[in-house]
């Protein structure tokens, strides 16, 4: 599945190359100085807070990330057989999950100084778990739906046969993110802003399957907690190349939710280089530094220990991935024309908490357009 993506982008990215002939005339780029355009210091779609406003401007965008999580678990940076997940005494391990996230931009500048964004979420998580216990030979079991009472701690996947394999899924609205972003720098060549953002908790943290437990922690679709998100973000250009760095922090201001539970804080940074190609089209490159620290707290109510997925400290850890991308302006809409961006990134590094499905790739796209 994953060449065929790799296969699809670059075809894409054959095709955005093609743009130029159609576009308008490029800018004399002989010059030592060339006008910054949005395009050009932009990175690809995969990163939220990343640039400002002029005063009056307000803009509305699209985003849509797609992350897919599969192959063999790992603890830290080793990847682990069947065996040795089941020798951690868990029946059942996650086999692939993906994760859609829809979000909708909205951008308003008041004056030159500050730019304020509210961005609603709306999220599916779809995953896939398998029995790996070859004792459990499936006799007298059903599917998940059809499950007896076990205990709080073992309801549902018990059941599951050696091989067997399950898939379930939730949906729904995610937390929303309100942010104002002061500007610090503003000219051709340097750009620096800082965010402070708010997350709120409009996200659902008590879903449940069909049993009555408690689904996977990261299957919830909120965080339900306030969480705070300061960032700052520099941008430059010379001659042709774009560059830039983001810094950001998400602390969740309390230790748990209604559900008994809290994610971990998170934090990131990030740079990138561009190039632009056109006076509308620019290649992007990313690299980027996660870290999640681990789940606080625990479900109050019936739930799993069957899976990694149902423990907390099978959460968190630190990830570095690599993006490449292309932002194009659209030859439509007179002068300010909307803007698509598309990136796609793979993992380089990662070192997991405890026992997790690794991410294997991650696809973002966005589409804006600035009034």
């Amino acid at each position: 599945m994953k060449h065929v993506i790799v296969r699809a982008i670059l075809a894409s990215l054959a095709l955005l190359a093609a743009y130029p002939a159609h576009a308008q005339e490029a800018e004399d780029v002989s010059q030592d100085t060339i006008v910054v355009t949005p395009v050009t210091l932009h990175p690809a779609a995969g990163l939220m807070n990343e640039h400002t406003h002029d005063g009056g401007e307000f803009m509305i965008g699209l985003r849509y990330t797609r992350s897919e999580y599969a192959g063999a678990n790992q603890s830290g940076t080793d990847e682990l057989t069947d065996a040795q997940v089941l020798a951690a005494g868990y029946a059942v391990k996650a086999l692939k999950m993906s994760m859609d996230m829809v979000m909708l931009d909205i951008m308003y500048a008041p004056n030159d100084k500050i730019t304020l964004m509210v961005m609603p979420h709306w999220m599916r998580h779809d995953m896939t778990m398998v029995g790996i216990d070859p004792a459990n030979t499936g006799m007298g079991h059903g599917d998940m739906g059809s499950h007896g009472d076990m205990g709080d701690m073992g309801h549902g996947h018990h059941s599951m046969a050696f091989g067997q394999t399950m898939s379930h899924a939730t949906q729904g609205f995610g937390d929303t993110l309100v942010s104002a972003s002061y500007r610090l720098a503003n000219t051709p060549s340097f750009k620096a802003h800082a965010t402070l953002g708010v997350w709120a908790p409009t996200g659902k943290v008590d879903r449940k399957n069909a049993d009555g437990t408690f689904v996977h922690y990261m299957m919830q679709s909120g965080s339900g907690t306030w969480d705070i998100e300061p960032s700052v973000t520099v941008a430059g250009q010379s001659g042709l190349v774009g560059w830039g760095a983001q810094a950001s922090y998400r602390w969740r201001t309390d230790d748990e939710n209604e559900s008994g539970f809290a994610f971990g804080d998170k934090a990131q940074a990030t740079g990138w280089l561009s190039y632009l190609v056109d006076s509308g089209f620019s290649l992007t490159s990313r690299v980027t530094w996660e870290h999640e620290g681990q789940i606080l707290g625990h479900y109050n109510g019936p739930h799993n220990h069957a899976t990694p997925s149902d423990i907390q400290a099978n959460y968190g850890g630190d990830k570095s991935l690599a993006g490449f991308g292309a932002n194009v302006a659209l030859p439509v809409g007179g002068p300010d024309r909307p803007q698509l961006g598309v990136e796609f990134g793979v993992p380089v590094y990662q070192d997991l908490n405890g026992i997790q499905l690794p991410e294997d790739w991650r696809l973002s796209v966005s589409l804006g357009h600035t009034f």
